[in-house]
């Protein structure tokens, strides 16, 4: 099945790294234009930027300002949005802590990070995408509905990401813009630091049934679906890539 982006213009936050980088490369070689934001561009995105597609913004785009600024560069470079990756995201900093634990400045941050980022950047995004329809896609976690109690604070927060990208299909919909929420599992990035082939002893010990963590690039090859109009029947849903960590059917 091809894919095409062609004549599509993106925003992905958090694209410095990881997931975030991964999808603006996928989203620019399906042939989508991608303003890429990271609060201190990387190399390899600066690297990315050379192929003439992405182009990478340095700021906050979980800040009110940063995301205002975002979608005024969209605007003033493409004309247009077609696309949203709300990427931004961190866990608790303390990992294993417990909720006793857990102090009032980490579950802040966890929201600002991980909710309100989305909340900031969608707000602002969306006059530009309701022009012509679009789609957005957010990143939650495989944690919003099997909470993990080592990080009792990214688990609900992201619990309520999913929530949002739900209210938010219900409510654009019949305008023309989908909202889906993809969540990930354990994925090879700087998270987990440089696991090599050790992911595949993790993934045994956690019940992961394909064997080994998923590679950012898979995650982003979902998004790019997603994004697509070959998703055009696809919205208010959750679609997990955890290899079949998560058990249940629901």
């Amino acid at each position: 099945m091809h894919v095409s982006l062609e004549g599509k213009a993106a925003i992905v936050t958090g694209a410095g790294r990881g997931i975030g980088l991964a999808v603006a490369k996928a989203l620019a070689g399906a042939g989508a234009s991608v303003l890429a934001s990271s609060r201190k561009p990387s190399a390899a995105l600066h690297e990315l930027a050379e192929t003439g597609r992405v182009y990478p913004v340095a700021v906050d785009a979980a800040s009110e300002e940063g995301a205002r600024q975002l979608a005024r560069e969209a605007e003033t470079r493409f004309g247009r949005l077609d696309i949203l990756v709300n990427n931004i995201g961190a866990t608790d900093p303390e990992r294993g802590a417990g909720f006793l634990e857990t102090p009032d400045a980490v579950w802040q941050a966890m929201v600002d990070i991980n909710l309100m980022s989305v909340v900031r950047t969608t707000r602002a995004a969306l006059p530009l995408m309701l022009k012509q329809g679009g789609s957005v896609v957010n990143i939650s976690s495989m944690n919003d509905l099997a909470p993990a109690p080592p990080i009792p604070a990214y688990s609900a927060v992201k619990a309520a990401v999913t929530n949002l990208s739900r209210t938010l299909a219900e409510e654009f919909g019949p305008r023309g813009i989908r909202v889906n929420a993809v969540a990930p599992g354990p994925t090879k990035t700087a998270m987990w630091g440089d696991l090599g082939d050790a992911d595949r002893d993790l993934a045994a010990q956690f019940g992961i049934t394909l064997g080994r963590f998923a590679t950012p690039e898979e995650v982003a090859d979902l998004v790019v679906f997603l994004a697509s109009d070959r998703a055009a029947m696809i919205t208010g849903t959750r679609v997990v890539i955890d290899g079949g960590l998560v058990k249940s059917v629901v």
